[in-house]
């Protein structure tokens, strides 16, 4: 798996991993042109970024997960970082769910920003069977594909979730079914549609007001005022 790592310069080893997941059609390359890593280094959040390559080769092969999880955040989890954050733009986002339903004990939380929900013949059977937590209890309930994470979410999940989407979004009906599963303090809703421009703004306001923003070096007084 393509990787491209960015490191924090401040005092110390960071302990904390930012791992960011592109959208369809998008390579990593696209993520620093539209600054996505340029934000996170403007919030002087003391964090490692990771950029990898997660696309639809691994979605069609179903390998996303464990590809993941052997190429990133097992090795990450051996160099010493006691915090690991998945993020997800698009079908990033969608990826990291599929990671986080298998391995979400090893993540610290993922951020999803306007996820594609999943096909449209799967949304179906889920609003057929009255939502996503009835669709979960069903004895029968498949697991394969996005299937596997709509469940995991439904049920419980393992590591927090934090989600961002636009009320002009053409996934919105998906993405609602899926924030109907947090808490509402963890979602945002914000007037857009999807594309690169809407996305920074909502990677900006969580990197400012999210649980990363913890991560900001204190402002040291100016002794001579």
């Amino acid at each position: 798996m393509r990787c491209l790592t960015d490191r924090w310069q401040g005092a110390g080893r960071a302990d904390t991993l930012l791992v960011l997941l592109p959208p369809a059609k998008a390579s990593l390359e696209d993520l620093l042109a539209q600054g996505m890593v340029a934000a996170v280094r403007e919030h002087a959040l003391a964090v490692d970024i990771v950029l990898a390559d997660v696309g639809y080769q691994q979605v069609m092969a179903g390998t996303v997960a464990a590809s993941l999880q052997q190429a990133v955040i097992a090795p990450a989890r051996q160099q010493g970082y006691a915090h690991i954050w998945l993020a997800g733009i698009s079908l990033g986002a969608f990826n990291a769910l599929h990671h986080a339903a298998h391995y979400g004990e090893h993540l610290a939380g993922i951020k999803l920003l306007a996820p594609y929900p999943g096909t449209a013949d799967i949304l179906q059977d889920i609003r057929q069977a009255g939502g996503a937590q009835a669709w979960a209890r069903q004895p029968d309930c498949p697991l394969e594909d996005e299937r596997c994470w709509w469940h995991w979410l439904a049920t419980q999940p393992d590591c927090p979730v934090w989600l961002s989407l636009a009320e002009q979004d053409r996934f919105l009906d998906g993405q609602d079914m899926l924030a109907s599963l947090l808490p509402p303090e963890r979602v945002r809703r914000v007037v857009g549609d999807h594309s690169w421009p809407v996305w920074l703004a909502m990677w900006q306001h969580w990197l400012a007001h999210g649980p990363l923003a913890a991560l900001r070096p204190p402002i040291k007084e100016d002794r001579d005022r």
